[in-house]
């Protein structure tokens, strides 16, 4: 992601002090920061610390009770400029099969040893289907009828390779080689003033679907990893010091002199981000060695209680590749998925931020219908995706697995996964069809 702007590289001599102590100890729990753009990044992220520090010291309050929330009519009041869309990336290929279970016979006559017990399912009420066992935490959600599912869903003539589902994914129009993202294009289509890079935010995974033309992204790689990295018995102070003294003076080289110009934002940016995600003093804070859906999803939460007008943020996470010893490690991928998204809706709802935001999980295919000699899956075609959100018609499956229809061993993609785009972008206000190479039907997955 660049800025084809030129940078100012002028310095800004009322950059926030950033506080070695801070720096030091925060940033080892808070993910590195892209800081992409130069000069535009910097003054952007700058006024955005210092509107968000202001906010932060007029409102802090250690109650945990939840907010009011404005409602019309019991539908969400809140305008669309100031939603926001979280996208669940499940990177790998998510098994969809054992994550939303038919009752169709034929998916235990192809899984003697994978099939999941009957007795350990969390039915869904009103359909065939069943959860997960890992995804019990879900329940409630669908049950408040806030979340649908979505099964058989993917993209006509879906590649089985990583590398061209994943371009597919990014860019929701297959085969054209585009080399934005369709949440770039909708974040340049709907970019007023001027190009701000908190407007999107890619925790873990999932930033090439960020990319656009006229748009930067903050990008959040390892909540874990971002740490100043020093030699025992290093004088630490001395190094950011020194760290910082590099911005200036100025140089007249225009790239180098970007870069300068960036340093002392980037870290009030990682500042910033560390007062939602990485603090020993925060309610929600991030483990030293994970990275998770719940980890990330709870920075998330964090970054939009700020209200530093971030629209989407995406979340990824690695391990979904199921192919060999799969029942053990789904489970566990999918604890995390199933707890870290119930996790984020209950502090959405401590933070009376509930009515504002949509949740989107997506994986880059499905798995065959039958199990291989490795006690996993192989690569395959129709998935599933769940849908959250305080104006989703949820309560239901849309679509169905075609176990009569396969084709080379695959559930057929009978659904596209750019209906499930369109309702998420006609949620956040628009437009939608000429990001997505539409029309797509919208599966009535709204409720308004």
């Amino acid at each position: 992601m660049t800025d084809d702007a030129t940078p100012d590289p002028r310095p800004r001599p009322d950059a926030p002090h950033l506080s070695r102590r801070t720096f030091i100890g925060a940033a080892g729990g808070v993910a590195g920061v892209a800081a992409i753009g130069g000069g535009v990044w910097a003054a952007l992220v700058r006024e955005r610390v210092d509107d968000s520090a202001g906010r932060a010291a007029a409102t802090t309050t250690t109650s945990m009770a939840p907010r009011t929330t404005t409602t019309l009519g019991g539908v969400a009041g809140v305008p669309h400029d100031q939603r926001v869309l979280v996208i669940v990336e499940l990177a790998g290929g998510n098994d969809a099969l054992n994550t939303l279970v038919s009752a169709d016979g034929r998916y235990r006559d192809n899984r003697p040893q994978l099939a999941l017990p009957e007795s350990e399912l969390v039915a869904l009420t009103g359909t065939d289907f069943a959860l997960h066992p890992s995804l019990a935490s879900l329940v409630p959600l669908w049950e408040a009828g806030s979340m649908a599912a979505v099964a058989g869903v993917g993209m006509a003539q879906q590649s089985r390779s990583h590398f061209k589902a994943m371009d597919t994914w990014w860019s929701a129009v297959p085969g054209a080689g585009l080399k934005t993202g369709w949440l770039g294009r909708w974040l340049d289509a709907t970019l007023e003033g001027d190009n701000d890079p908190l407007r999107a935010i890619a925790l873990g995974g999932g930033s090439p679907a960020l990319v656009g033309t006229r748009t930067l992204a903050t990008v959040v790689r390892s909540p874990a990893g971002f740490t100043l990295q020093t030699a025992p018995g290093s004088d630490n102070d001395a190094i950011v010091e020194a760290f910082l003294s590099t911005a200036g003076p100025l140089s007249d080289q225009p790239e180098l002199a970007a870069a300068q110009y960036a340093i002392p934002s980037t870290l009030s940016a990682v500042e910033l981000l560390a007062s939602v995600s990485g603090g020993a003093d925060q309610e929600f804070s991030l483990a030293d060695d994970a990275n998770t859906v719940t980890d990330l999803l709870q920075t998330a939460a964090g970054i939009i209680d700020l209200d530093i007008g971030t629209r989407v943020i995406t979340v990824g996470i690695n391990g979904f590749d199921t192919h060999a010893n799969q029942l053990g490690n789904h489970a566990a991928l999918l604890a995390d998925v199933g707890d870290g998204i119930a996790a984020f809706l209950a502090r959405l709802e401590v933070d009376g931020n509930a009515d504002k935001v949509m949740l989107v999980t997506t994986s880059e295919f499905g798995r065959r219908v039958a199990e291989n000699g490795s006690l996993g899956t192989d690569h395959g075609q129709g998935g599933c995706q769940f849908v959250v959100g305080p104006e989703v018609a949820g309560g239901r499956v849309v679509g169905d697995y075609d176990f009569g229809s396969l084709q080379q061993g695959d559930i057929p993609a009978m659904l596209d996964t750019r209906s499930v785009y369109s309702a998420a972008l006609d949620w956040l206000g628009g437009p939608t069809d000429e990001i997505l190479d539409g029309p797509h039907d919208r599966l009535d997955l709204l409720s308004v």
